[in-house]
């Protein structure tokens, strides 16, 4: 993942200054880490593995007829105890590469990219902004009116998008501190193994509330099911 988060990164400076990315190449890469987030959690990379290990237990009758052809004795008599035999990492490098073109996804990058984007500056308040191994928060569906998604940047700068400006506009004039609490209550929800802040001040409320949450996809889970 080093190619994504290192072009990342530059739009990342530039949001912890407050500064909205214009440059489209620089939008294309936030949307595209901020994808990979969701995608590359350890839940969804397994989900990923158990993927590709279902599939190659239900052998293609085509790709079997023509190993078939080709076989020799001393051959396994499938073609996945072949592939398997040939190349024993196969499986978990298949499920990176599925991970890796779901990260491409343009339709997605595109909705991402072409929402709009805000930072908002919590400093005024002294309740810090947490993060977690799930920071991604989104609405389950973001074609909805109150569509968004967000990703904390700091104890002090949270990253937010909307679907819709006039939302977008009713959000802006919500109090601070109200949405430092929800963007609180999502992180530690949606968090499975690690909850992140910069004191111990949240402790009790991680230990009652952490993985209590679902946290969303921006395609339907199916496609890790089928």
């Amino acid at each position: 993942m080093g190619a994504v988060d290192k072009k990342a990164a530059d739009a990342r400076d530039q949001l912890l200054q407050s500064n909205i990315p214009t440059d489209p190449e620089l939008r294309h890469a936030w949307a595209r880490f901020l994808l990979s987030l969701i995608i590359r959690t350890p839940e969804e990379i397994r989900a990923f593995k158990v993927k590709v290990i279902r599939d190659m237990d239900v052998p293609d009758p085509a790709f079997q007829a023509r190993y078939d052809q080709v076989r020799k004795e001393n051959w396994p008599s499938t073609l996945e105890d072949y592939m398997k035999l040939e190349s024993p990492k196969m499986l978990e490098r298949t499920a990176i590469i599925v991970a890796t073109k779901l990260i491409q996804n343009e339709n997605v990058l595109r909705t991402f990219m072409g929402a709009r984007w805000w930072v908002l500056d919590t400093s005024a308040v002294s309740r810090r902004i947490l993060t977690s191994d799930h920071p991604v928060i989104m609405t389950n569906g973001l074609g909805r009116p109150d569509g968004h998604f967000a990703l904390p940047l700091s104890p002090t700068k949270v990253f937010v998008a909307f679907m819709n400006a006039e939302f977008g506009e009713a959000v802006r004039r919500i109090p601070i501190g109200r949405i430092v609490r929800e963007v609180n209550d999502g992180v530690i929800g949606q968090g499975r193994r690690s909850v992140y802040a910069a004191d111990e001040q949240s402790t009790t409320e991680v230990k009652k509330r952490m993985g209590k949450r679902d946290y969303m996809l921006p395609f339907p889970r199916e496609i890790m099911k089928n």
